[in-house]
Protein backbone atom coordinates (compact mmCIF):
# COMPACT_ATOMS: atom_id res chain seq x y z
CA UNK A 1 0.00 0.00 0.00
CA UNK A 2 1.36 3.46 -0.64
CA UNK A 3 0.66 6.09 1.07
CA UNK A 4 1.18 9.62 1.39
CA UNK A 5 4.03 10.33 4.51
CA UNK A 6 2.31 13.36 5.69
CA UNK A 7 -1.39 12.39 5.16
CA UNK A 8 -0.41 9.04 6.95
CA UNK A 9 0.56 11.18 10.03
CA UNK A 10 -2.61 13.17 10.24
CA UNK A 11 -4.67 9.67 10.09
CA UNK A 12 -3.17 9.17 12.77
CA UNK A 13 -2.95 11.96 14.93
CA UNK A 14 -6.83 12.47 13.94
CA UNK A 15 -7.80 9.12 15.09
CA UNK A 16 -5.81 9.45 17.94
CA UNK A 17 -7.66 12.13 19.23
CA UNK A 18 -10.89 11.52 18.72
CA UNK A 19 -10.53 8.35 20.64
CA UNK A 20 -12.35 6.01 17.80
CA UNK A 21 -10.13 3.28 16.84
CA UNK A 22 -12.97 0.14 17.28
CA UNK A 23 -11.06 -0.48 13.19
CA UNK A 24 -7.57 -1.21 14.89
CA UNK A 25 -9.02 -3.31 17.71
CA UNK A 26 -11.33 -5.63 14.93
CA UNK A 27 -7.86 -6.21 12.80
CA UNK A 28 -6.07 -7.09 15.83
CA UNK A 29 -8.25 -9.27 17.59
CA UNK A 30 -7.87 -12.96 17.32
CA UNK A 31 -11.75 -13.24 18.16
CA UNK A 32 -14.78 -11.05 17.40
CA UNK A 33 -18.08 -11.63 19.36
CA UNK A 34 -20.79 -10.14 20.93
CA UNK A 35 -21.65 -11.41 24.51
CA UNK A 36 -22.96 -10.19 27.39
CA UNK A 37 -21.45 -10.99 30.97
CA UNK A 38 -22.99 -13.62 33.13
CA UNK A 39 -20.50 -14.22 35.84
CA UNK A 40 -17.47 -12.48 37.31
CA UNK A 41 -14.91 -14.50 39.82
CA UNK A 42 -12.56 -13.05 41.65
CA UNK A 43 -9.12 -14.76 41.05
CA UNK A 44 -6.77 -13.61 43.27
CA UNK A 45 -6.67 -9.64 44.23
CA UNK A 46 -4.50 -9.08 40.87
CA UNK A 47 -6.75 -11.00 38.32
CA UNK A 48 -10.89 -10.97 38.14
CA UNK A 49 -12.33 -13.81 35.55
CA UNK A 50 -15.28 -12.53 33.43
CA UNK A 51 -17.55 -15.13 31.78
CA UNK A 52 -18.98 -13.78 28.89
CA UNK A 53 -22.06 -15.48 27.58
CA UNK A 54 -21.79 -15.44 23.33
CA UNK A 55 -24.65 -13.87 21.81
CA UNK A 56 -22.85 -13.96 18.09
CA UNK A 57 -19.90 -15.11 17.14
CA UNK A 58 -18.54 -12.57 14.21
CA UNK A 59 -15.07 -14.60 13.87
CA UNK A 60 -12.87 -16.64 15.94
CA UNK A 61 -14.94 -18.34 18.75
CA UNK A 62 -17.30 -20.66 16.54
CA UNK A 63 -18.99 -23.37 18.70
CA UNK A 64 -18.44 -21.37 22.02
CA UNK A 65 -21.60 -20.51 23.72
CA UNK A 66 -19.73 -18.76 26.42
CA UNK A 67 -15.72 -17.63 26.85
CA UNK A 68 -14.07 -16.46 29.88
CA UNK A 69 -12.23 -12.86 29.56
CA UNK A 70 -8.86 -12.34 31.72
CA UNK A 71 -8.84 -8.93 33.88
CA UNK A 72 -6.12 -7.18 35.69
CA UNK A 73 -8.32 -4.29 37.37
CA UNK A 74 -5.41 -2.92 39.43
CA UNK A 75 -3.51 -2.17 35.98
CA UNK A 76 -4.20 1.43 34.68
CA UNK A 77 -7.13 2.42 32.60
CA UNK A 78 -7.99 0.01 30.06
CA UNK A 79 -11.42 -1.76 29.01
CA UNK A 80 -13.47 -4.71 31.07
CA UNK A 81 -16.63 -6.46 30.26
CA UNK A 82 -19.52 -5.06 31.90
CA UNK A 83 -22.53 -6.67 33.84
CA UNK A 84 -25.82 -7.11 31.65
CA UNK A 85 -24.56 -5.07 28.83
CA UNK A 86 -24.64 -6.61 25.28
CA UNK A 87 -21.26 -4.97 23.75
CA UNK A 88 -19.04 -6.17 20.85
CA UNK A 89 -16.11 -7.57 22.36
CA UNK A 90 -12.27 -7.35 19.74
CA UNK A 91 -10.66 -10.45 21.71
CA UNK A 92 -6.92 -11.87 21.99
CA UNK A 93 -6.13 -15.46 23.06
CA UNK A 94 -4.59 -15.82 26.36
CA UNK A 95 -4.98 -19.39 26.59
CA UNK A 96 -1.07 -19.35 27.12
CA UNK A 97 -1.79 -17.11 30.08
CA UNK A 98 -4.21 -19.53 31.60
CA UNK A 99 -2.13 -22.62 31.10
CA UNK A 100 0.55 -20.63 33.15
CA UNK A 101 -1.84 -19.71 35.85
CA UNK A 102 -3.58 -23.29 35.58
CA UNK A 103 -6.81 -22.51 34.78
CA UNK A 104 -9.50 -24.57 34.23
CA UNK A 105 -9.77 -25.86 30.47
CA UNK A 106 -13.31 -26.66 30.95
CA UNK A 107 -14.16 -22.35 31.72
CA UNK A 108 -12.00 -21.70 28.70
CA UNK A 109 -11.64 -20.90 26.29
CA UNK A 110 -9.58 -17.75 27.84
CA UNK A 111 -9.11 -14.52 26.15
CA UNK A 112 -8.15 -10.53 27.03
CA UNK A 113 -9.88 -7.61 25.29
CA UNK A 114 -7.44 -5.64 23.06
CA UNK A 115 -6.67 -2.21 24.15
CA UNK A 116 -7.35 0.21 21.41
CA UNK A 117 -10.43 2.98 22.55
CA UNK A 118 -13.60 2.26 21.29
CA UNK A 119 -13.53 -1.08 20.69
CA UNK A 120 -15.90 -2.10 22.78
CA UNK A 121 -19.10 -0.56 22.00
CA UNK A 122 -22.53 -1.29 23.17
CA UNK A 123 -24.43 -3.18 21.11
CA UNK A 124 -28.25 -2.91 20.45
CA UNK A 125 -30.94 -5.31 21.34
CA UNK A 126 -30.77 -7.05 17.32
CA UNK A 127 -26.74 -7.08 16.89
CA UNK A 128 -27.20 -8.41 13.20
CA UNK A 129 -28.61 -4.67 12.47
CA UNK A 130 -26.22 -3.36 14.68
CA UNK A 131 -23.54 -1.04 12.87
CA UNK A 132 -20.74 -1.79 14.75
CA UNK A 133 -21.38 -5.14 14.00
CA UNK A 134 -22.17 -5.19 11.01
CA UNK A 135 -19.32 -3.18 9.93
CA UNK A 136 -17.33 -6.00 12.29
CA UNK A 137 -19.02 -8.74 10.30
CA UNK A 138 -17.63 -6.84 6.62
CA UNK A 139 -13.97 -6.70 8.10
CA UNK A 140 -14.35 -10.69 8.88
CA UNK A 141 -15.64 -11.48 5.53
CA UNK A 142 -13.08 -9.13 3.46
CA UNK A 143 -10.21 -11.82 5.63
CA UNK A 144 -12.07 -14.63 4.86
CA UNK A 145 -12.04 -13.83 1.43
CA UNK A 146 -14.63 -11.95 0.31
CA UNK A 147 -14.20 -9.92 -2.92
CA UNK A 148 -12.13 -6.58 -2.56
CA UNK A 149 -14.26 -4.53 -4.96
CA UNK A 150 -17.31 -5.56 -2.60
CA UNK A 151 -15.62 -4.80 0.61
CA UNK A 152 -14.33 -1.52 -0.64
CA UNK A 153 -17.71 -0.50 -2.08
CA UNK A 154 -19.25 -1.65 1.50
CA UNK A 155 -17.04 0.20 3.01
CA UNK A 156 -17.69 3.58 0.81
CA UNK A 157 -21.33 2.87 1.28
CA UNK A 158 -20.85 2.73 4.94
CA UNK A 159 -18.52 5.86 4.55
CA UNK A 160 -22.07 7.88 3.81
CA UNK A 161 -23.90 6.34 6.28
CA UNK A 162 -25.86 8.76 9.14
CA UNK A 163 -24.50 6.29 11.74
CA UNK A 164 -21.44 8.87 13.24
CA UNK A 165 -19.28 6.00 14.65
CA UNK A 166 -20.09 3.73 11.72
CA UNK A 167 -18.86 6.13 8.83
CA UNK A 168 -16.16 7.63 10.80
CA UNK A 169 -14.71 3.84 11.32
CA UNK A 170 -15.10 2.77 7.40
CA UNK A 171 -13.85 6.03 6.38
CA UNK A 172 -10.54 5.79 8.29
CA UNK A 173 -10.16 2.08 6.93
CA UNK A 174 -10.54 3.36 3.55
CA UNK A 175 -7.72 5.60 3.91
CA UNK A 176 -5.62 3.30 5.62
CA UNK A 177 -5.99 0.61 3.01
CA UNK A 178 -4.30 1.79 -0.50
CA UNK A 179 -5.26 -1.50 -2.01
CA UNK A 180 -9.46 -1.22 -1.52
CA UNK A 181 -9.34 2.70 -2.21
CA UNK A 182 -7.93 1.58 -5.34
CA UNK A 183 -11.38 -0.85 -6.05
CA UNK A 184 -13.60 2.43 -6.05
CA UNK A 185 -14.99 4.09 -9.05
CA UNK A 186 -15.02 7.32 -10.27
CA UNK A 187 -18.72 8.13 -9.18
CA UNK A 188 -18.00 6.74 -5.96
CA UNK A 189 -14.79 9.25 -5.51
CA UNK A 190 -17.25 11.82 -6.51
CA UNK A 191 -19.87 11.26 -3.82
CA UNK A 192 -16.92 10.71 -1.62
CA UNK A 193 -15.72 14.17 -2.15
CA UNK A 194 -19.07 15.84 -2.04
CA UNK A 195 -19.79 14.76 1.34
CA UNK A 196 -16.82 16.10 2.28
CA UNK A 197 -17.05 19.63 1.16
CA UNK A 198 -20.87 19.71 2.16
CA UNK A 199 -20.26 18.35 5.71
CA UNK A 200 -20.48 21.32 7.80
CA UNK A 201 -21.46 19.95 11.49
CA UNK A 202 -19.33 16.79 12.58
CA UNK A 203 -15.46 18.04 12.02
CA UNK A 204 -14.13 15.08 12.76
CA UNK A 205 -16.10 12.83 9.95
CA UNK A 206 -15.01 15.67 7.66
CA UNK A 207 -11.83 15.86 8.33
CA UNK A 208 -11.40 12.40 7.90
CA UNK A 209 -13.39 12.48 4.23
CA UNK A 210 -10.88 14.83 3.50
CA UNK A 211 -7.87 12.85 4.41
CA UNK A 212 -9.10 9.93 2.62
CA UNK A 213 -9.93 11.93 -1.03
CA UNK A 214 -6.54 13.76 -0.55
CA UNK A 215 -4.82 10.35 0.24
CA UNK A 216 -6.47 9.11 -3.71
CA UNK A 217 -5.19 12.32 -4.79
CA UNK A 218 -8.11 12.98 -6.53
CA UNK A 219 -7.94 16.32 -8.80
CA UNK A 220 -9.28 19.26 -7.41
CA UNK A 221 -9.16 17.98 -4.04
CA UNK A 222 -7.48 20.76 -2.56
CA UNK A 223 -9.77 23.45 -4.11
CA UNK A 224 -12.70 22.04 -3.20
CA UNK A 225 -11.64 21.60 0.72
CA UNK A 226 -10.27 25.15 0.64
CA UNK A 227 -13.95 25.94 0.16
CA UNK A 228 -14.83 25.09 3.13
CA UNK A 229 -12.69 27.27 5.41
CA UNK A 230 -15.35 29.65 6.47
CA UNK A 231 -18.19 26.91 6.39
CA UNK A 232 -16.38 25.25 9.15
CA UNK A 233 -13.93 27.70 11.26
CA UNK A 234 -12.94 24.60 13.56
CA UNK A 235 -8.58 25.17 13.98
CA UNK A 236 -7.96 21.25 13.06
CA UNK A 237 -9.97 21.48 9.79
CA UNK A 238 -7.71 24.22 9.12
CA UNK A 239 -4.83 22.54 10.16
CA UNK A 240 -5.85 19.61 8.52
CA UNK A 241 -5.80 21.43 4.85
CA UNK A 242 -2.96 23.60 5.24
CA UNK A 243 -1.13 20.32 5.79
CA UNK A 244 -2.61 18.51 3.03
CA UNK A 245 -1.84 21.36 0.76
CA UNK A 246 1.24 20.96 1.85
CA UNK A 247 1.62 17.02 0.62
CA UNK A 248 -0.56 17.46 -2.65
CA UNK A 249 1.01 20.72 -3.95
CA UNK A 250 4.00 22.06 -2.07
CA UNK A 251 4.59 26.03 -2.34
CA UNK A 252 1.69 26.58 -4.49
CA UNK A 253 -0.68 25.75 -1.89
CA UNK A 254 0.41 28.77 -0.17
CA UNK A 255 -0.39 30.67 -3.62
CA UNK A 256 -3.81 28.93 -3.24
CA UNK A 257 -4.94 29.64 -0.03
CA UNK A 258 -3.64 33.53 -0.51
CA UNK A 259 -5.94 33.79 -3.28
CA UNK A 260 -8.80 32.81 -1.39
CA UNK A 261 -7.71 34.35 1.68
CA UNK A 262 -7.70 37.92 -0.52
CA UNK A 263 -11.34 37.41 -1.08
CA UNK A 264 -12.37 36.78 2.65
CA UNK A 265 -14.92 39.22 3.70
CA UNK A 266 -15.39 38.26 7.61
CA UNK A 267 -13.12 37.89 10.21
CA UNK A 268 -13.62 34.45 10.96
CA UNK A 269 -13.25 33.54 7.81
CA UNK A 270 -10.22 35.32 6.90
CA UNK A 271 -8.56 33.93 10.40
CA UNK A 272 -9.03 30.53 9.61
CA UNK A 273 -7.84 30.79 6.05
CA UNK A 274 -4.61 32.15 8.22
CA UNK A 275 -4.44 29.45 10.11
CA UNK A 276 -4.80 26.45 7.28
CA UNK A 277 -2.12 28.94 5.52
CA UNK A 278 0.00 28.74 8.37
CA UNK A 279 -0.23 25.18 8.42
CA UNK A 280 1.20 24.54 5.15
CA UNK A 281 4.55 25.55 7.03
CA UNK A 282 5.84 26.82 3.27
CA UNK A 283 7.96 29.81 2.57
CA UNK A 284 5.34 31.11 0.55
CA UNK A 285 3.32 31.28 3.03
CA UNK A 286 5.73 32.15 5.77
CA UNK A 287 6.61 35.11 3.49
CA UNK A 288 3.54 36.02 2.51
CA UNK A 289 2.62 36.47 6.99
CA UNK A 290 5.70 38.25 7.36
CA UNK A 291 4.51 41.01 5.28
CA UNK A 292 1.18 40.91 7.48
CA UNK A 293 0.40 43.13 10.75
CA UNK A 294 2.27 40.97 13.21
CA UNK A 295 0.08 42.03 16.14
CA UNK A 296 -3.02 40.98 14.39
CA UNK A 297 -3.79 38.10 16.52
CA UNK A 298 -5.01 35.85 13.60
CA UNK A 299 -1.48 36.05 11.79
CA UNK A 300 -0.16 35.81 15.18
CA UNK A 301 -2.05 31.85 15.22
CA UNK A 302 -0.72 31.60 11.81
CA UNK A 303 2.33 32.12 12.46
CA UNK A 304 2.67 29.81 15.41
CA UNK A 305 0.92 27.02 13.12
CA UNK A 306 3.97 27.46 10.82
CA UNK A 307 6.84 26.03 13.14
CA UNK A 308 9.41 27.30 11.52
CA UNK A 309 12.27 28.97 13.78
CA UNK A 310 11.58 31.95 11.13
CA UNK A 311 7.99 32.12 11.83
CA UNK A 312 8.78 31.84 15.70
CA UNK A 313 11.31 34.98 15.47
CA UNK A 314 8.57 37.23 13.97
CA UNK A 315 6.17 36.02 16.68
CA UNK A 316 8.39 37.02 19.80
CA UNK A 317 9.31 40.10 18.11
CA UNK A 318 5.46 41.29 17.72
CA UNK A 319 5.38 45.00 18.81
CA UNK A 320 8.92 45.74 19.01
Amino acid sequence: MRTLPLLSALVAFSALACGQELRRGIVDADAVVVGRQIGKTEHDENLTLHRLQVVLDVRGAAGNTAITVLDWPKLGLHQRPMLRQSRLYCLQDASAIAARLNLPSASGPYFKMVAWPGSNPLVGAEPQNDPAVRFAQLLAASESGASPTDTASALATMALQPDPTLRLEATKYLTERGDLRSKLVGLQWNTLLARATGEVEDVAYKTALAELCAEQKLDGVFDALIVSLGQVSDPEYARTVGRIGRALHGEQSATKLGERLRGAGKPEDRAVLLLALGATNTQTALDALQRMDKKDAAVEAALKEHRSSRAKEAVGTKGK
